[in-house]
């Protein structure tokens, strides 16, 4: 499932190549998609008929559209759907569900797996209010990772996974961020202390940033709105790596399931008492954020301050 950066990485694309095109028609629209808001299919080709692009933002894994007479088009890739900018004249794709042409240009969603969904918002407050903190916000720190988790029993991972907790958080940056924190990712929340919870916002923030430059993490669908895959899957450390040597210690990466979601992780490295071990023989893959970041708790948010 695009995960944060992938949806980042789209969002970056979109507002450097459409905002201010304004659409010329919707040739294609699957009602069934429309599942967020309450706009039917027929309304919401409508609204984005003759309407320009002014604002692209992104909020969790939502991506939003704003629109020169007001509203969002939100748009949820699921766990296989694609957006991308493609040439009015390409063929259509198979379970492409959305096309919204901007002249020389369409807008096009592909889900085969018809997991993803869209809608129109006039107001984006409801979707504000259900997700939790932005992990590239300033306002994600130890502190409130510390104050919404302190009473938890639930593993560390299953909560991380979270929407309200952390907003766009996934299962493989969660999985990359508990490996360089050294937390095994059954550990109960209630055990962590604030160092504990300190060390992994910076390290959440260090894998979503990595993620981001690497323009996403493809294994089967994602690619990003250039058609392009990822890759930031050369630079996992754990995810997706079982049975292969932590490039921490050397010891085979393992995986379990928590809470119903494969969790990768070194044993050594991550033992179920959480507490950090001192083994530092190899250097970690991935690892390309400045140092100064790293110490930084309550960093500016990655995106700037938008107003919502």
């Amino acid at each position: 499932m695009p995960e944060l950066p992938e949806v980042e990485t789209i969002r970056r694309h979109l507002e450097t190549r459409m905002l201010g095109r304004r659409v010329t028609d919707v040739p294609h629209l699957d009602a069934r998609m429309v599942k967020l808001g309450e706009t039917d299919g027929p309304t919401l080709k409508h609204r984005l008929t003759g309407q320009s692009l002014i604002a692209m933002d992104r909020r969790g894994k939502y991506l939003l559209l704003g629109w020169q007479e007001g509203g969002w088009l939100v748009i949820h890739l699921g766990m296989s759907g694609r957006l991308t900018m493609q040439a009015p004249d390409e063929v259509l794709r198979p379970h492409t569900h959305l096309v919204v042409a901007f002249g020389d240009m369409d807008l096009r969603l592909s889900d085969p797996r018809r997991f993803g969904r869209i809608g129109w918002l006039d107001h984006r407050a409801s979707l504000d209010r259900r997700l939790g903190q932005e992990p590239l916000d300033r306002r994600f720190t130890g502190a409130y990772l510390y104050g919404r988790l302190v009473a938890r029993r639930a593993p560390i991972k299953a909560l991380l996974l979270d929407q309200a907790v952390v907003a766009g958080l996934g299962n493989i940056y969660a999985d990359e961020a508990l490996f360089l924190s050294q937390i095994h990712p059954r550990t109960a929340a209630e055990t962590l202390s604030r160092d504990d919870m300190g060390r992994l916002v910076r390290n959440i923030r260090r894998v979503l940033r990595n993620g981001i430059q690497h323009r996403g993490t493809t294994f089967s669908d994602y690619v990003d709105a250039l058609g392009r895959q990822g890759e930031h899957q050369a630079h996992l450390n754990v995810y997706g790596r079982a049975g292969k040597p932590c490039p921490r210690c050397g010891a085979p990466v393992a995986t379990e399931v928590v809470q119903g979601r494969t969790s990768h992780f070194c044993p050594q490295c991550q033992p179920e008492s959480s507490r950090p071990v001192e083994r530092q023989t190899r250097e970690i893959r991935g690892d390309t954020v400045k140092h100064a970041e790293d110490q930084l708790d309550g960093g500016q948010s990655e995106r700037g301050q938008r107003s919502r």
